[in-house]
């Protein structure tokens, strides 16, 4: 699904979470302790799917990581290339594009 969208989710879910808590809470002030069982049984269903929105953004960023190392070795692989037939301005060309490919990867891990 992407990212981002999956940090989205994880937010809206771990708010409503909270919103449940805040109605377990006010349950209590009023001695209804079932209605209060309910409330926080709802919140932590809604921090359970906070949380596997969390791991599916993971997944996303691993992902993606992944695809720019594989870009980055291919262009790494066309800069041995041209190295080899003594194209030193390709070489260095597709050496830049491998280090912007890592560059991402690396950006993305560490969001």
């Amino acid at each position: 699904m992407g990212e981002n969208y999956q940090v989205y989710r994880a937010a809206v879910n771990a708010a409503k979470g909270i919103r449940q808590f805040q109605k377990a809470d006010n349950a209590i002030d009023k001695d209804n302790v079932d209605s209060a069982a309910r409330h926080f049984d709802k919140g932590l269903g809604f921090f359970a799917s906070a949380l596997d929105h969390l791991e599916k953004a993971e997944d996303d960023a691993y992902e993606t990581a992944a695809k720019e190392l594989t870009k980055g070795n291919d262009e790494l692989q066309k800069s041995i290339d041209a190295y080899g037939k003594d194209d030193m301005n390709g070489a260095a060309k597709h050496y830049a594009k491998a280090l912007e490919h890592y560059d991402t990867a690396l950006d993305e891990l560490d969001a």
